[in-house]
């Protein structure tokens, strides 16, 4: 690739920086002049794809209203025969899913405060301007080169929506870090981007996303649980979590915020460096609602208390609490664009210490509520040690599993998958325990005396379980596949119990072709019910 190519008639291309799964970005100038950019290019093998090219522009469409410091900022959209190309900001430094790596796996309490703080104020501004990022993950998450605390940048808005836009249906996310009720069918809200900071910050404090709540940090392991809640309507907004993270004697207020930018109007630059979380910035003409008078009931104590606070610091938080809870109401009065379901302050729990809290993991409360509990979906993946192929297919609160090598080794497992916890038996003493959520699984399985890890990703129709019975030429014959999502098949088919790997299956018309006879097979479909 040339190391200059020209882009619209405006800008030049240089070298490639990073590549994602639809696009490229490269180093760009402009022709006139000025500091560096990154264009954002749409593979040419998906010009013609609408869906892709359609999640491109809406990034765009997002990103135009959008500015904000924390935030990668637009500026030019280029649409020139097949090159489609969003023409950036330039971050010069690591994504933090690199820098996480580099720093060993984990963050100290003050960096982790710099970051989600920082975070939760880009996605604030995001919020107050009807948009959900739906994306959260370190990947999209830029760091800043410089000294001292790290300065981020949320980018890659592709799939985001306008909440006003909601009825159109959940857009995809990455598995493990998009909130449950999104893939459940929930309709997505603010409270979707609050639940995937929350495993953020358990991910940047201790190496993973899902782990003991007991061992975060006991100035985050509350705050980490509250964005998790099971409930959207219980998670706080993204401003109540930033000006707790601010005000709350984690970090030096002034490393954990960037400063405010040279250029930004003074009214803007006030808010910015004012007590609360940083600038986010409403649009031309919106402003945040009047405080509430106060009322003569003393306020309740702040959930996320870290050990003995004073009472002024307590009444920091509950004022910054209750601006971030306005600033989502009014938000939420314009015209129906950001209707929030976080605009309501979670309820006040009073539990302080780290040690109290539950110990099913942090990602396994999100499976708890009466929605979670009608969860429909189908799980699949390796399992560690190369011990085999496994599929999970859960119907609320049910669950068939089955696991094979391709070649002898399978069982059928069945049992419950409620609260996070998956629980299944077969015969010969297989056995599955683990812990799952809308879009991922992981724990256990114990086939033959030997026990071996999992971790599963969801797949979709056509892909799961298929099975089928049939006496042929005077043997019985037993089939079973798994259908990964990449298309692949393992499977075993026994006659008269001797086992060896299973023909190759028809997944369309759901057929399988047996020493010349064609046998009809069962699937175990989470929709309908069948094979339950």
């Amino acid at each position: 690739m040339a190391d200059q190519e020209p882009l619209g008639r405006g800008y030049l291309l240089h070298e490639e920086i990073g590549r994602g799964a639809v696009a490229v970005v490269r180093r760009a100038t402009s022709r006139a002049g000025g500091p560096p950019l990154a264009a954002k290019l749409l593979r040419p093998e998906y010009a013609s794809d609408r869906r892709v090219r359609e999640l491109f522009l809406r990034e765009e469409a997002t990103l135009r209203d959008l500015d904000h410091p924390g935030i990668v900022g637009l500026r030019d959209l280029v649409v020139e025969g097949d090159t489609l190309a969003l023409v950036m900001e330039y971050v010069d430094g690591p994504n933090l899913r690199d820098y996480l790596r580099f720093r060993g796996g984990r963050l100290p309490v003050a960096e982790v405060a710099a970051i989600a703080g920082q975070t939760s104020a880009a996605l604030a501004a995001a919020h107050a301007h009807g948009v959900v990022h739906l994306d959260l993950k370190p990947e999209n998450i830029l760091v800043m080169p410089g000294a001292g605390m790290p300065q981020v940048r949320i980018t890659d808005f592709g799939v985001a929506v306008l909440l006003h836009d909601a009825e159109r249906g959940a857009p995809g996310g990455t598995p493990g870090y998009t909130a449950p009720e999104i893939f459940g069918g929930g309709p997505p809200t603010a409270a979707a981007d609050v639940w995937s900071l929350g495993l953020l910050i358990a991910e940047l404090s201790t190496g993973n996303t899902s782990m003991d709540p007991g061992v975060l940090p006991p100035a985050l392991a509350p705050l980490a649980r509250d964005c998790l809640a099971a409930d959207p309507r219980q998670r706080p907004p993204a401003r109540r979590v930033a000006a707790y993270l601010r005000n709350a004697d984690l970090s030096p207020a002034a490393a954990a915020f960037p400063a405010a930018p040279a250029d930004m109007p003074p009214a803007q630059a006030a808010a910015a460096s004012a007590p609360g979380p940083y600038d986010t910035r409403l649009r031309p003409g919106i402003v945040p609602a009047a405080p509430p008078p106060p009322t003569e009931p003393a306020a309740p104590p702040s959930r996320w208390r870290r050990g003995p606070l004073v009472t002024l610091g307590v009444a920091v938080l509950v004022a910054a609490g209750l601006a971030g809870i306005n600033a989502a109401a009014a938000a939420g009065e314009r015209g129906g664009q950001a209707i929030q379901q976080v605009s309501v302050p979670p309820r006040v729990t009073g539990q302080t210490p780290a040690t109290t809290l539950p110990t099913t993991g942090l990602a396994a409360p999100a499976t708890t509520s009466p929605a979670a509990e009608k969860l429909r979906v189908t799980l699949a993946g390796q399992v560690e040690d190369d011990a085999g192929t496994l599929a999970i297919s859960i119907r609320d609160g049910k669950a068939i599993a089955y696991v094979c090598d391709g070649n002898r080794v399978e069982a059928w497992l069945q049992g419950t998958a409620k609260a996070g916890e998956l629980s299944l038996e077969g015969e010969d003493g297989s056995a599955i325990s683990g812990t799952f959520d809308a879009r991922s699984a992981q724990g256990e399985i114990t086939i033959e005396g030997d026990t071996h890890g999992f971790e599963l990703g969801v797949v979709k129709k056509p892909s799961g379980l298929y099975r089928t019975a049939a006496r042929v030429r005077g043997a019985q014959l037993n089939g079973s596949w798994i259908v990964l999502g990449d298309g692949r098949q393992v499977g075993v088919l026994t006659r008269d119990g001797v086992p060896a790997p299973a023909p190759s299956l028809d997944v369309t018309n759901r057929q399988v072709t047996v020493d010349g006879f064609t046998l009809d097979t069962t699937s175990v479909d989470v929709d309908s019910g069948e094979g339950f």
